[in-house]
């Protein structure tokens, strides 16, 4: 279907929102998703694409029957900027529809519960502790920003209400720092990361740095007091600028933990509702001396270290051996060592399988589980980890769906979904987190 088979405009009325976040209409025969639009409203969208035999639209005007979930966007850069999904929506009722999504999915997989938990809301801006820049030089402009909705070009932008500051105001800086680099078109994107006391930014670059080029960015380090780190390749390739630059750290106040974290590790963007998630998972399992847990997808000891702290022998596994050596120095620094053990496994084969490349995780003897699983789920192994012993899981989701089909393996092996809910982890997108505590009862 080419686009010249759509007007530059269409008149539409919308069905529904999909699963991420965009309105869902029908045009002849085909489907239309446009961004910015409601349930129900009727409204003139532009066309701007096409992908998957559907057109890609924004709406415009609201001809008749504007939603009453309809809101002003707060942000001037919204719905071109591909960042934000639902600013258009009151948050109330963002939370709604993004349960609702979580209830279709359980339901789907014939998934009961006993209880569904209260949507747990988080502070609406400057939450982003973590987020990757696109850049791009488009003829005598420097652009450094989010993606588009529905294409690849970077927004021009010179804020952005979601990150943590300071760099919710850097954009336009960093657009003037990498224009002045003798490369600037081999830069093509900048990663942000807060700590509690620390910021970074790490610049990736295709073509080799000029000693000039060195310079600005140090100038620019100390002049916004934020840790430069270069990137010519892979992960491994990432140097300091300075090398007395420290690690990023965040606090978990409650449990009187400090973990340390680099600017390539895993940790939720979220400071506030990651707390909330720690908080809730140590209620579920009642952590205390003599209790065995075991911590699937570890990542740096974020769930561990908290449970550990609380009294439980703690075994943490994930595929990462960077993030199993920062779990290890955080329980050191943090003295939990003594209850706590990190090991690096395959979480997503069986024994004997051929695409097997490191030891499988022996998930025994143990009382409970947490799993922090990445979209695709918990996996194949999920039911080997299901030992009888094994009286409580707290499953901690980025992805209802996956959720929803890991949970229906639970009930199959005489788990009973007791609570479930979701956490808002990133407000205004389609993202979710959801958490699922399970019981095996008798």
């Amino acid at each position: 279907m080419s686009r010249k088979r759509f007007p530059p405009t269409l008149e539409l009325q919308i069905e529904a929102l999909d699963a991420d976040g965009v309105g869902v209409a029908q045009f002849g025969e085909k489907r239309v998703r446009v961004k910015g639009a409601l349930p129900d409203e009727q409204l003139i969208a532009r066309t701007v694409g096409k992908r998957k035999g559907a057109a890609l639209a924004v709406a415009e005007t609201i001809t008749d029957n504007a939603s009453p979930l309809r809101q002003t966007p707060p942000c001037e850069f919204f719905p071109r900027c591909g960042g934000c999904a639902l600013q258009h929506m009151e948050y109330a009722a963002q939370l709604a529809h993004k349960q609702a999504g979580l209830l279709q999915d359980l339901a789907f997989n014939n998934v009961g519960y006993t209880q569904l938990r209260p949507a747990v809301g988080s502070p609406q801006f400057g939450y982003r502790r973590k987020a990757r820049l696109g850049v791009r030089r488009l003829y005598d402009m420097q652009l450094v920003g989010f993606r588009e909705a529905f294409g690849g070009r970077i927004v021009k932008m010179d804020n952005c209400l979601a990150l943590a500051p300071p760099f919710d105001r850097l954009f336009a800086p960093l657009a003037e720092l990498i224009g002045k680099l003798s490369i600037p078109a081999a830069i093509p994107q900048i990663e942000t990361a807060a700590g509690d006391t620390d910021i970074a930014l790490v610049v990736r670059h295709l073509e080799p740095l000029a000693v000039a080029d060195v310079r600005l960015l140090g100038e620019f380090e100390q002049q916004h007091r934020i840790w430069v780190y270069t990137q010519s390749g892979g992960y491994d390739t990432l140097q300091p600028l300075s090398s007395h630059a420290p690690l990023l750290n965040y606090s978990l106040s409650e449990f009187g933990l400090n973990l340390e974290f680099s600017v390539t590790d895993f940790v939720q963007v979220n400071a506030y509702i990651n707390a909330a998630l720690v908080r809730a998972v140590n209620t579920a399992l009642q952590p205390r001396p003599g209790k065995r847990i075991g911590d699937l997808f570890c990542g740096i000891g974020n769930f561990s270290l908290p449970l550990a702290r609380s009294g439980a022998q703690v075994t943490g596994w994930e595929a990462a051996s960077a993030a199993i050596d920062r779990a290890r120095l955080n329980a050191t620094r943090n003295g939990l060592a003594g209850r706590t053990r990190f090991e690096v496994a395959d979480l997503y084969n069986l024994p004997g399988d051929k695409k097997q490349k490191l030891p499988i995780a022996d998930v025994t003897n143990l009382d409970a589980l947490v799993l922090d699983p990445p979209r695709s789920g918990a996996g194949p192994a999920l039911s080997s980890w299901l030992d009888p012993g094994v009286s409580d899981v707290a499953y901690v989701s980025c992805n209802p769906a996956t959720f929803a089909s890991d949970a229906a393996v639970l009930l199959k092996h005489g788990f009973t979904l007791d609570e479930v809910g979701i956490y808002d982890m990133f407000p205004h997108t389609a993202h979710v987190e959801t958490l699922g505590i399970f019981r095996r009862h008798g």
